[in-house]
């Protein structure tokens, strides 16, 4: 959908009833709500292999993630951070370990495999969808769409 803007002359009546000119642009593009699923990812061999790990695409991460985290949490990434993910699918929480290998690459370790591609039957080309939960300071996590069978 194209984001059209226009100028729009709005007219406000000051506290004396005199009538102000205000030019100013105001988007028509339509917002029916926020996607809070801002990390989507479909499922590759490493991902869903022995190596336990579900790389993150940084770029997500960084704007979607670390903003919220404070200093401590953003210090301890570089080593592992412990964060819970819960599975809104199956109303149930895990504990993985958030770490940044490097500055291009996340990845959440410990019990990826065993937690959510085994016990989820997660597959090669599935689409699954993360976001970190402000309030509650957790991942959540659901499969938004499931790879055709082979």
């Amino acid at each position: 959908m194209e984001n059209i803007s226009s100028n729009t002359t709005i007219r406000i009546l000051s506290s004396r009833n005199k009538k102000l000119r205000v030019n100013k642009v105001v988007s028509t593009e339509l917002r029916l709500g926020h996607d809070p699923w801002s990390i989507k990812k479909q499922l590759s061999e490493s991902d869903i292999g022995n190596m336990s790990r579900l790389i993150l695409a940084s770029e997500c991460v960084e704007s979607h993630v670390f903003p919220f985290w404070n200093d401590d949490e953003l210090t301890k990434i570089k080593e592992e951070l412990e964060v819970s993910v819960w599975d809104c699918d199956t109303k149930t929480e895990h504990e993985l370990v958030f770490k940044q290998w490097n500055k291009r690459a996340n990845v959440l370790i410990k019990n990826w495999v065993k937690d959510f591609v085994k016990r989820r039957e997660l597959k090669l080309g599935d689409e699954i969808v993360l976001y970190w939960d402000t309030c509650n300071s957790t991942f959540k996590f659901t499969v938004l769409h499931r790879a055709a069978s082979h």
